[in-house]
């Protein structure tokens, strides 16, 4: 499709984009090229041993010293020079006048891959939850956020009620976002509530601490498993949140301090006792991304259950 009707027309696949912004650059003599690439959430690379078309997808290099600036042209919202998830770290065919050239894009580091958590929240004597957080995405994570801003009032209401699906009865309060597009970087801060977060018998109340980060997906059982596994990218999660305990309540059972270390990344959490009816809970999640031989896929799967069941460590209180 050429510039001129994308111009004409305002609007284009990939390619026609991606020749439009090419022509556009061009006119104020800014070398760029068009790139072939598989987009994808799942990583794929342009094989360079073999001829054959393998893309699905056109982006823009620019040129920037002995790198390039990679340019999403068919996104309206998308960071300049920001890839995200569906075309990071992986080969991709850059079309140059003298010929192609087999190109890596981006990569984004498992600690940059970030998230943020930092909240408060109280339970009343009722076992009643209410609470805020902020919660600031970078890296990749940034990619899985920052296009909930533009998601209507009951789009958001269901990502978060997914999101948070621990918490029964929940309910969103006041919602605001803070899309910061030059340092690629996302704030989320949410005011919730939910009746009968706590679970009340007698004279006692028990419920999970970790209430806003819990870790609850389950790596599939595979006997025998012959072929080696991947993670494909790895993050780092990091959350501090203050709680305030019901008056008329002491701690029966706190869960104990808990670090586990492995080859598949490390995973933290700390309780500190304020006084009496306030503690601060700490978090900490970091995932190596690499591949992995089949002999280590029962490894990972039981470093992910220990982490999802001491997410759901639960506290006891007792009426005094």
């Amino acid at each position: 499709m050429q510039a001129s009707d994308v111009d004409r027309l305002g609007y284009g696949d990939c390619k026609a984009l991606s020749n439009y912004t090419k022509a556009l650059l061009q006119a104020v003599d800014v070398p760029s090229y068009n790139t072939i690439l598989y987009g994808d959430r799942y990583k794929s690379n342009i094989q360079s041993d073999f001829v054959s078309m393998q893309g699905n997808h056109m982006i823009l290099a620019i040129p920037n010293g002995d790198n390039y600036t990679w340019l999403e042209c068919t996104s309206q919202d998308d960071p300049f020079g920001y890839q995200g998830t569906f075309t990071d770290d992986r080969d991709v065919l850059v079309v140059k006048p003298e010929g192609g050239q087999i190109v890596r894009t981006k990569v984004y580091d498992d600690k940059g891959n970030a998230q943020k958590d930092k909240g408060i929240y109280t339970i009343d004597e009722n076992g009643n939850f209410s609470g805020s957080i902020s919660i600031v995405s970078e890296g990749s994570q940034y990619n899985e956020k920052f296009r909930i801003e533009n998601y209507q009032p009951t789009e958001k209401e269901a990502h978060y009620k997914e999101y948070w699906d621990n918490i029964n009865n929940l309910k969103l309060g006041k919602i605001a976002f803070s899309n910061d597009k030059e340092n690629i970087r996302f704030t989320e801060d949410v005011q919730l509530s939910a009746i009968n977060y706590a679970s009340i018998s007698a004279n006692k109340m028990i419920f999970a601490l970790d209430v806003f980060n819990q870790n609850n997906q389950s790596v599939k059982r595979i006997r025998n498993r012959k072929n080696p596994f991947e993670i494909q990218r790895g993050y780092l999660d990091s959350d501090e949140i203050e709680v305030n305990l019901p008056a008329g309540f002491s701690i029966e059972f706190l869960p104990a301090n808990y670090e586990l270390k492995g080859k598949f990344g490390e995973y933290k959490t700390e309780i500190i006792k304020k006084d009496n009816n306030k503690l601060v809970y700490k978090r900490s999640m970091f995932l190596n991304k690499g591949k992995y031989s089949n002999k280590e896929y029962d490894e990972y799967r039981l470093f992910m259950e220990q982490v999802s069941k001491n997410d759901n460590a639960k506290i006891i209180l007792t009426k005094n």
